[in-house]
């Protein structure tokens, strides 16, 4: 395989919602594929990326209420979402309501009309 990804730690509260779910970070983040084989888990032999300890990792994040691309690598969310969908056009605005017509046409006030 390719190796790892390079790392920095982060030192955090504790008691923050980040520190709450250090441990499942730190697994999130074992589990990430190398840069040059993006299918492959680095830890986990017999499973592809993403792996289902990378999952259930993600799982306990996002229970946390933090999301999970904001932990790994911009070239991998592609992997876990799909390709973005193509934003749908907006429905076209309704037509405004045209001015009852009156009968006469011109008007009845003006001297020349």
């Amino acid at each position: 395989m390719g190796g790892i990804r390079e790392v920095v730690a982060v030192i955090v509260a504790a008691d923050s919602a980040t520190g709450r779910v250090v441990k499942a970070i730190d697994e999130l983040t074992a589990h990430l594929p190398p840069p040059d084989e993006p299918w492959a888990c680095p830890l986990c032999s017999t499973e592809s990326w993403p792996c289902s300890r990378f999952n259930a990792a993600a799982h306990q994040v996002m229970t946390a209420g933090l999301q999970i691309r904001d932990w790994i690598p911009n070239d991998l969310h592609a992997r876990l979402w799909g390709k973005p969908k193509p934003r749908s056009p907006a429905p076209p605005a309704p037509r405004p309501q045209a001015a009852p017509q009156s009968e006469t046409w011109f008007d009845e006030e003006s001297p020349d009309g």
